[in-house]
């Protein structure tokens, strides 16, 4: 099976500086991911589900295509706000919960998010009645929770590796063409340390914390890591956001047989990222100046300060809005049968985008020159706090949506529906972009987009049952298809690929105007696979070297979700 790899913020293979031969290089991963929006940022953004909003909605795992007079109908299809008879307002304030698992590694914080959210909140008015065709008019007013960004997870490898950071860093210098001047300054193109590209951030301050550097030679490499040196390292991802929409709706109803509506949608977007890495370095069990655990070079030189541990801390944050329409039509061939259709229009975002880094070592150098088998101290160094705070609005659209639904009530007794959803991944498309990621341009993430996504196929069934007038008893079934063309294809960072998710609810009416709804959603996420980092060099066809392949292991990170929702509402 082909295996893909998308660069965090460049092409696949990156052109080499002028060196002895021509060479080429892969690099990217999680940990090299967060200077510009990524192929799997926009794929990750424009991820939506429709079982959050109000709790009727949400116990029936979404499914209201062909259903109406709820809330759920502005974000799904409007037309259902011309089935409501009178006025209504609700709120419905819920409690998520992820818990996240990384298989074949051990978790070393909480794994674990939990968080109160609002899920939906608005009111629906009926502006006209008559008695022609157009017997009545709705318009509805509201917010919908459409994502849920907040997650933790961390994991540490159960068993050493000798892998390292440090490695593919030596490699990303030299694929960026950056070296050090003669006063000892780091320069890229006659940039000069943190006027270098922030792609390359990561591995200048590897270089500012000396934990590579450049030979005498031109080479970058791991500078204070021994040849021997046994790797564990550590990762660390905090997500907190959301994304929402606030929903403008007209729902009309023409002869109790055809129902036609339109929405306006101005979502708001919002999340904070911090990503954290780490590696310790041990030597034979020992700290490489202990008897018989000497750390050396490639040559079998002792290392004069010996790298103990680094950590590399980033932060993210997204802030931004979108717009779209949607349009729908539900129709009614029997009292009981209704069939429903409803289109998505792309969704056009404005995200403004922040990133910050800082990078730590800690080194242990020799009691002295003659006495090489102790140490006497320890050497600290710290990089500075690096933030981008330049330029950073990302424009893009998101897929458009199809959604088809057909719906049976079984008299005053219970309601079946089924919703099918086509959401077109493929057509995610860049509008506009703040500058050029290093090694790519606009029309790759078009063409990316096009290669290796696809629509995917989403599935939502949902019941009501009454047994008595008062009470209704919910339960439903969603399933979100994958977008990917190919499975394996690896992104730089975890996606959802799959959703499958089990819902229940149970709804009280108090009296003519008060009802009560109560809502459960249990889902769990699948992801694509995903590096840490990988910084390859691959030599020219007519090279005697070999490749040079530093990456990491492959992982998956899967969360699972519990929704707990509560909707007041009264009619009038």
């Amino acid at each position: 099976m082909k295996r893909i790899i998308y660069m965090v913020c460049g092409a696949l293979l990156l052109a080499g500086t002028a060196t002895a031969q021509t060479a080429s290089y892969s690099l990217g991963g999680l940990h090299f991911s967060n200077d510009a929006m990524s192929t799997a940022d926009l794929f990750s953004i424009s991820q939506q589900q429709f079982n959050f909003g109000t709790a009727r909605s949400m116990g029936m795992a979404g499914a209201f295509t062909s259903l109406g007079a709820d809330m759920a109908s502005m974000v799904v299809n409007p037309a259902g706000l011309g089935m409501y008879r009178r006025g209504e307002v609700a709120l419905t304030p819920m409690v998520t919960i992820a818990n996240a698992s990384t298989p074949g590694t051990n978790s070393f914080e909480s794994n674990s998010k939990s968080r109160f959210a609002m899920g939906n909140f608005g009111g629906v008015f009926n502006i006209y009645e008559g008695s022609g065709k157009c017997l009545s008019i709705s318009m509805g007013i509201g917010y919908t929770r459409l994502a849920d960004f907040n997650y933790n997870y961390s994991f540490s490898n159960a068993a050493a590796q000798r892998a390292s950071i440090a490695d593919a860093m030596s490699v990303m210098l030299e694929a960026g063409g950056i070296g050090v001047n003669s006063g000892g300054v780091i320069e890229q193109g006659g940039r000069t340390n943190w006027g270098i590209d922030p792609f390359f951030w990561p591995a200048v301050a590897a270089y500012k914390t000396y934990l590579v550097d450049m030979n005498d030679y031109g080479v970058w490499y791991p500078a204070e890591i021994g040849a021997n040196a046994m790797i564990e390292n550590g990762t660390s991802v905090r997500s907190r956001g959301s994304a929402g929409e606030f929903t403008w709706s007209m729902g009309a109803n023409l002869n109790n047989k055809l129902y036609i509506g339109l929405s306006l949608g101005i979502q708001s977007i919002y999340q904070k990222k911090s990503v954290y890495y780490g590696e310790a370095y041990s030597y034979g069990g020992g700290n490489g100046y202990d008897s018989g655990d000497m750390a050396v070079d490639a040559d079998g030189v002792m290392l004069d300060e010996v790298m103990q541990a680094m950590g590399m801390n980033q932060q993210v944050r997204l802030d931004g809005t979108g717009v779209n329409m949607k349009l729908g039509v539900i129709y009614r061939p029997t009292p009981a049968l209704r069939l429903g259709v409803a289109f998505h229009t792309p969704t056009l975002y404005s995200i403004e985008r922040r990133y910050e880094m800082a990078m730590s070592t800690v080194a242990l150098g020799p009691t002295s020159a003659t006495d090489q088998t102790t140490h006497e101290y320890t050497s600290d160094a710290v990089s500075e706090i690096l933030e981008d705070d330049g330029p950073n609005t990302w424009e893009f659209a998101s897929p458009s949506r199809l959604m088809v639904g057909a719906s049976y009530t079984f008299g005053p007794f219970a309601v079946l529906s089924v919703d099918y959803e086509r959401a077109w991944y493929n057509g995610i498309r860049v509008k506009g972009m703040p500058f050029l990621p290093y090694g790519q341009t606009k029309s790759d993430f078009k063409q990316d987009f096009k290669h290796y996504f696809k629509g995917s196929n989403n599935l939502r069934v949902g019941l009501e049952v009454r047994p008595v007038p008062s009470v209704a008893v919910r339960a439903g079934y969603g399933y979100v298809g994958s977008m990917l063309k190919e499975k394996g294809t690896i992104l730089s960072q975890p996606a959802t690929e799959t959703v499958n998710y089990f819902t229940a609810g149970l709804g009280f009416t108090l009296g003519r105007s008060c009802y009560i709804d109560l809502a459960y959603c249990y889902a769990k996420n699948t992801s694509t696979e995903y590096m840490l980092f990988y910084g390859n060099r691959y030599p020219d066809t007519v090279s005697s070297e070999p490749a040079e392949i530093y990456e990491s292991e492959r992982f998956t990170t899967d969360l699972k979700r519990h929704n707990i929702a509560l909707t007041f509402g009264v009619r009038f």
